[in-house]
Protein backbone atom coordinates (compact mmCIF):
# COMPACT_ATOMS: atom_id res chain seq x y z
CA UNK A 1 0.00 0.00 0.00
CA UNK A 2 2.81 2.37 0.93
CA UNK A 3 4.59 1.73 -2.39
CA UNK A 4 1.33 2.28 -4.25
CA UNK A 5 0.79 5.59 -2.49
CA UNK A 6 4.33 6.68 -3.35
CA UNK A 7 3.79 5.73 -7.00
CA UNK A 8 0.54 7.70 -7.10
CA UNK A 9 2.24 10.70 -5.54
CA UNK A 10 5.06 10.59 -8.07
CA UNK A 11 2.55 10.39 -10.93
CA UNK A 12 0.66 13.33 -9.48
CA UNK A 13 3.85 15.37 -9.31
CA UNK A 14 4.71 14.50 -12.90
CA UNK A 15 1.21 15.44 -13.97
CA UNK A 16 1.34 18.72 -12.09
CA UNK A 17 4.65 19.54 -13.76
CA UNK A 18 3.16 18.87 -17.18
CA UNK A 19 0.14 20.98 -16.31
CA UNK A 20 2.41 23.99 -15.74
CA UNK A 21 4.19 23.70 -19.09
CA UNK A 22 1.97 25.17 -21.81
CA UNK A 23 1.78 28.95 -22.07
CA UNK A 24 -0.11 31.29 -24.38
CA UNK A 25 -2.81 33.91 -24.66
CA UNK A 26 -6.15 34.80 -26.21
CA UNK A 27 -8.14 37.81 -27.34
CA UNK A 28 -11.30 36.51 -25.64
CA UNK A 29 -11.08 33.88 -22.86
CA UNK A 30 -14.83 33.22 -23.15
CA UNK A 31 -14.25 32.03 -26.73
CA UNK A 32 -10.88 30.33 -26.35
CA UNK A 33 -8.87 29.72 -23.20
CA UNK A 34 -5.40 28.16 -23.43
CA UNK A 35 -3.62 25.73 -21.14
CA UNK A 36 -2.64 22.09 -20.77
CA UNK A 37 -5.09 19.56 -22.18
CA UNK A 38 -7.17 17.64 -19.63
CA UNK A 39 -10.30 16.62 -21.56
CA UNK A 40 -11.59 13.15 -20.64
CA UNK A 41 -11.31 11.96 -24.26
CA UNK A 42 -8.92 14.49 -25.81
CA UNK A 43 -6.43 15.10 -22.99
CA UNK A 44 -2.73 14.40 -22.69
CA UNK A 45 -1.28 17.34 -20.78
CA UNK A 46 0.07 19.06 -23.91
CA UNK A 47 -0.95 22.40 -25.39
CA UNK A 48 -4.72 22.66 -25.34
CA UNK A 49 -7.67 24.99 -25.80
CA UNK A 50 -10.98 25.25 -23.97
CA UNK A 51 -13.61 26.37 -26.47
CA UNK A 52 -16.80 28.37 -25.96
CA UNK A 53 -16.59 28.44 -22.18
CA UNK A 54 -15.89 24.71 -21.78
CA UNK A 55 -14.46 23.56 -18.47
CA UNK A 56 -11.78 21.33 -19.97
CA UNK A 57 -8.98 21.74 -22.49
CA UNK A 58 -8.70 19.59 -25.62
CA UNK A 59 -5.27 18.44 -26.78
CA UNK A 60 -4.59 20.25 -30.05
CA UNK A 61 -2.14 17.68 -31.43
CA UNK A 62 -4.05 14.65 -30.22
CA UNK A 63 -7.56 15.98 -30.90
CA UNK A 64 -8.52 18.17 -33.89
CA UNK A 65 -5.14 17.95 -35.62
CA UNK A 66 -4.84 14.17 -35.37
CA UNK A 67 -8.49 13.59 -36.28
CA UNK A 68 -8.33 15.97 -39.25
CA UNK A 69 -5.11 14.45 -40.58
CA UNK A 70 -6.56 10.93 -40.28
CA UNK A 71 -9.66 11.92 -42.26
CA UNK A 72 -7.70 13.82 -44.92
CA UNK A 73 -5.21 10.99 -45.40
CA UNK A 74 -8.11 8.58 -45.94
CA UNK A 75 -10.42 10.67 -48.12
CA UNK A 76 -8.71 13.88 -49.26
CA UNK A 77 -8.70 17.58 -48.43
CA UNK A 78 -12.10 19.03 -47.57
CA UNK A 79 -13.45 15.66 -46.48
CA UNK A 80 -15.87 15.04 -43.64
CA UNK A 81 -14.31 14.19 -40.30
CA UNK A 82 -16.23 11.24 -38.88
CA UNK A 83 -16.43 10.24 -35.25
CA UNK A 84 -14.46 7.10 -36.12
CA UNK A 85 -11.55 9.30 -37.27
CA UNK A 86 -11.36 10.54 -33.70
CA UNK A 87 -11.44 7.05 -32.22
CA UNK A 88 -15.15 7.16 -31.37
CA UNK A 89 -17.19 4.15 -32.66
CA UNK A 90 -20.18 6.24 -33.73
CA UNK A 91 -21.78 6.72 -37.20
CA UNK A 92 -21.65 10.53 -36.98
CA UNK A 93 -20.32 13.20 -39.36
CA UNK A 94 -18.58 15.68 -37.07
CA UNK A 95 -16.92 18.35 -39.23
CA UNK A 96 -15.43 19.30 -42.57
CA UNK A 97 -11.62 19.53 -42.48
CA UNK A 98 -8.75 20.89 -44.54
CA UNK A 99 -4.96 21.07 -44.40
CA UNK A 100 -2.59 23.56 -46.02
CA UNK A 101 1.12 24.29 -45.90
CA UNK A 102 2.90 27.64 -45.96
CA UNK A 103 6.43 28.98 -46.33
CA UNK A 104 7.82 32.31 -45.18
CA UNK A 105 11.48 32.75 -46.04
CA UNK A 106 13.15 29.53 -44.91
CA UNK A 107 10.47 28.74 -42.32
CA UNK A 108 7.70 26.20 -42.79
CA UNK A 109 4.17 26.01 -41.37
CA UNK A 110 1.14 23.72 -41.46
CA UNK A 111 -2.44 24.97 -41.10
CA UNK A 112 -5.41 22.77 -40.17
CA UNK A 113 -8.96 24.11 -40.52
CA UNK A 114 -12.12 22.61 -39.04
CA UNK A 115 -15.78 23.53 -39.66
CA UNK A 116 -18.10 21.83 -37.21
CA UNK A 117 -21.25 20.24 -38.63
CA UNK A 118 -22.72 18.23 -35.76
CA UNK A 119 -22.93 19.32 -32.12
CA UNK A 120 -22.03 16.53 -29.71
CA UNK A 121 -22.79 16.97 -26.03
CA UNK A 122 -19.73 14.96 -24.97
CA UNK A 123 -17.25 16.47 -27.42
CA UNK A 124 -15.67 19.93 -27.79
CA UNK A 125 -17.67 22.56 -29.67
CA UNK A 126 -15.07 23.24 -32.36
CA UNK A 127 -17.20 25.70 -34.34
CA UNK A 128 -14.80 27.13 -36.91
CA UNK A 129 -11.23 26.42 -35.81
CA UNK A 130 -8.02 27.27 -37.66
CA UNK A 131 -4.77 25.95 -36.19
CA UNK A 132 -1.40 27.19 -37.42
CA UNK A 133 1.63 25.10 -36.47
CA UNK A 134 5.30 26.02 -36.62
CA UNK A 135 7.10 23.27 -38.58
CA UNK A 136 10.69 22.15 -39.03
CA UNK A 137 12.80 22.68 -42.15
CA UNK A 138 11.15 19.65 -43.79
CA UNK A 139 7.66 21.07 -43.26
CA UNK A 140 6.75 18.63 -40.47
CA UNK A 141 5.05 20.28 -37.46
CA UNK A 142 7.21 20.49 -34.35
CA UNK A 143 6.82 17.39 -32.20
CA UNK A 144 4.61 17.22 -29.15
CA UNK A 145 6.63 18.66 -26.27
CA UNK A 146 7.94 21.40 -28.55
CA UNK A 147 4.74 22.25 -30.42
CA UNK A 148 3.87 25.89 -31.15
CA UNK A 149 0.27 26.66 -32.17
CA UNK A 150 -1.67 29.81 -33.11
CA UNK A 151 -4.96 30.48 -34.81
CA UNK A 152 -8.55 31.64 -34.73
CA UNK A 153 -11.92 30.31 -33.59
CA UNK A 154 -15.57 31.23 -34.06
CA UNK A 155 -18.71 29.51 -32.78
CA UNK A 156 -20.62 27.12 -34.99
CA UNK A 157 -23.03 28.94 -37.30
CA UNK A 158 -26.67 28.85 -36.31
CA UNK A 159 -29.08 26.46 -37.99
CA UNK A 160 -28.10 23.34 -39.89
CA UNK A 161 -24.68 23.78 -41.52
CA UNK A 162 -24.31 22.42 -45.07
CA UNK A 163 -22.15 19.35 -45.59
CA UNK A 164 -19.84 21.26 -47.96
CA UNK A 165 -18.88 24.88 -47.34
CA UNK A 166 -15.74 26.95 -46.78
CA UNK A 167 -17.54 29.36 -44.42
CA UNK A 168 -15.98 28.87 -40.97
CA UNK A 169 -18.15 31.66 -39.47
CA UNK A 170 -15.11 33.90 -38.94
CA UNK A 171 -17.32 36.93 -39.54
CA UNK A 172 -18.79 36.34 -36.08
CA UNK A 173 -18.40 39.04 -33.44
CA UNK A 174 -17.24 36.21 -31.16
CA UNK A 175 -14.24 35.42 -33.36
CA UNK A 176 -11.20 34.84 -31.13
CA UNK A 177 -7.48 34.70 -31.89
CA UNK A 178 -5.15 32.69 -29.66
CA UNK A 179 -1.69 31.09 -29.28
CA UNK A 180 -0.14 28.41 -27.08
CA UNK A 181 3.00 26.26 -26.96
CA UNK A 182 4.35 23.23 -25.11
CA UNK A 183 7.78 24.56 -24.15
CA UNK A 184 7.71 28.28 -23.36
CA UNK A 185 10.99 30.08 -22.88
CA UNK A 186 10.94 31.33 -19.30
CA UNK A 187 14.50 32.70 -19.15
CA UNK A 188 15.53 34.60 -22.26
CA UNK A 189 18.90 33.83 -23.87
CA UNK A 190 20.99 36.64 -25.30
CA UNK A 191 19.79 37.55 -28.79
CA UNK A 192 21.68 39.77 -31.22
CA UNK A 193 19.75 40.67 -34.35
CA UNK A 194 17.97 37.30 -34.26
CA UNK A 195 15.53 37.11 -37.16
CA UNK A 196 12.22 35.25 -37.25
CA UNK A 197 10.13 34.38 -40.31
CA UNK A 198 6.53 34.92 -39.24
CA UNK A 199 3.07 34.29 -40.70
CA UNK A 200 -0.29 35.56 -39.48
CA UNK A 201 -3.80 34.10 -39.71
CA UNK A 202 -6.89 36.27 -40.17
CA UNK A 203 -10.41 35.41 -41.32
CA UNK A 204 -9.89 32.10 -43.11
CA UNK A 205 -12.99 31.34 -45.17
CA UNK A 206 -14.24 34.92 -45.32
CA UNK A 207 -13.17 35.57 -48.93
CA UNK A 208 -12.58 33.65 -52.15
CA UNK A 209 -8.84 34.37 -51.90
CA UNK A 210 -8.66 33.25 -48.27
CA UNK A 211 -9.88 29.65 -48.30
CA UNK A 212 -8.94 26.78 -45.97
CA UNK A 213 -7.03 25.08 -48.79
CA UNK A 214 -4.99 28.23 -49.52
CA UNK A 215 -5.35 30.82 -46.73
CA UNK A 216 -4.30 34.40 -47.38
CA UNK A 217 -1.64 34.90 -44.74
CA UNK A 218 0.28 37.78 -43.29
CA UNK A 219 4.02 37.37 -43.70
CA UNK A 220 7.24 39.11 -42.76
CA UNK A 221 10.47 39.08 -40.79
CA UNK A 222 10.87 40.22 -37.19
CA UNK A 223 14.16 41.01 -35.45
CA UNK A 224 14.80 40.36 -31.77
CA UNK A 225 17.51 41.80 -29.54
CA UNK A 226 17.81 40.83 -25.91
CA UNK A 227 20.50 41.19 -23.22
CA UNK A 228 19.71 40.50 -19.57
CA UNK A 229 19.31 43.82 -17.80
CA UNK A 230 19.63 45.70 -21.06
CA UNK A 231 17.61 48.70 -22.21
CA UNK A 232 17.28 47.77 -25.88
CA UNK A 233 15.31 44.54 -25.59
CA UNK A 234 12.92 44.92 -28.49
CA UNK A 235 11.12 42.87 -31.13
CA UNK A 236 10.92 44.96 -34.30
CA UNK A 237 9.65 44.66 -37.85
CA UNK A 238 6.23 44.03 -39.35
CA UNK A 239 4.04 41.46 -41.08
CA UNK A 240 1.57 42.23 -43.84
CA UNK A 241 -0.91 40.52 -46.16
CA UNK A 242 -0.61 42.94 -49.04
CA UNK A 243 -3.25 45.37 -47.85
CA UNK A 244 -2.82 45.49 -44.07
CA UNK A 245 0.28 45.73 -41.89
CA UNK A 246 0.91 44.81 -38.28
CA UNK A 247 3.85 46.83 -36.93
CA UNK A 248 5.83 45.56 -33.94
CA UNK A 249 7.29 48.97 -33.14
CA UNK A 250 7.54 49.49 -29.39
CA UNK A 251 7.33 45.76 -28.57
CA UNK A 252 9.49 44.96 -25.54
CA UNK A 253 10.95 41.51 -24.75
CA UNK A 254 10.83 40.51 -21.10
CA UNK A 255 13.21 38.25 -19.18
CA UNK A 256 10.34 35.74 -18.81
CA UNK A 257 10.24 35.11 -22.56
CA UNK A 258 7.05 37.11 -23.03
CA UNK A 259 6.74 40.23 -25.18
CA UNK A 260 4.21 43.00 -25.64
CA UNK A 261 3.81 46.59 -26.80
CA UNK A 262 2.03 47.75 -23.67
CA UNK A 263 3.78 49.67 -20.86
CA UNK A 264 6.93 47.85 -19.78
CA UNK A 265 6.32 45.00 -22.22
CA UNK A 266 2.84 44.19 -20.93
CA UNK A 267 0.19 42.99 -23.38
CA UNK A 268 -1.08 45.79 -25.58
CA UNK A 269 -2.29 45.47 -29.14
CA UNK A 270 0.52 42.90 -29.41
CA UNK A 271 1.35 40.12 -26.97
CA UNK A 272 3.26 36.90 -27.33
CA UNK A 273 5.76 34.34 -26.08
CA UNK A 274 9.06 32.80 -27.19
CA UNK A 275 9.30 28.99 -27.20
CA UNK A 276 11.95 26.26 -27.35
CA UNK A 277 14.81 28.43 -26.05
CA UNK A 278 13.69 31.28 -28.30
CA UNK A 279 13.90 29.25 -31.51
CA UNK A 280 10.21 29.99 -32.15
CA UNK A 281 7.58 32.51 -31.15
CA UNK A 282 3.82 33.04 -31.32
CA UNK A 283 1.33 35.68 -30.32
CA UNK A 284 -1.66 37.80 -31.23
CA UNK A 285 -2.46 41.27 -32.50
CA UNK A 286 -5.79 42.47 -31.14
CA UNK A 287 -7.91 45.55 -31.61
CA UNK A 288 -10.53 45.94 -28.88
CA UNK A 289 -14.05 45.96 -30.28
CA UNK A 290 -12.97 44.88 -33.77
CA UNK A 291 -12.59 41.07 -33.77
CA UNK A 292 -12.29 40.93 -37.57
CA UNK A 293 -9.04 42.90 -37.38
CA UNK A 294 -7.33 40.56 -34.93
CA UNK A 295 -4.42 38.39 -36.15
CA UNK A 296 -2.77 35.29 -34.69
CA UNK A 297 0.89 34.88 -35.64
CA UNK A 298 3.78 32.49 -35.22
CA UNK A 299 7.24 31.91 -36.57
CA UNK A 300 10.68 30.35 -36.25
CA UNK A 301 14.19 31.70 -36.04
CA UNK A 302 15.99 31.97 -39.37
CA UNK A 303 19.59 32.82 -38.38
Amino acid sequence: MKKSMIAISVMALIGSGAAMAASGGTSNPAGVAVGNSNHIMFGGGNSGVALNGAGSYIDLAGGPIKGSNTAIAARGNGTILKATDMGLPLPIDVAQVWKASATQGTSKFVINSVRQITTLSFAPQFGGLVIGQVANASGVPLAVGSGVYFGEWAPRAAGTPPSNSTDLNMGSNNRTVWYVGDNPTTSMPTLTNATYNVIGIQGVGTASNNLPTAPKLYGGTLTANYVAGGSNNFLTGSINNGTNTVSFAGTTILATGKFGNGPGGAPGTIEGQFYNNASALAGIYKVDGTPAANVAFGGSRSN
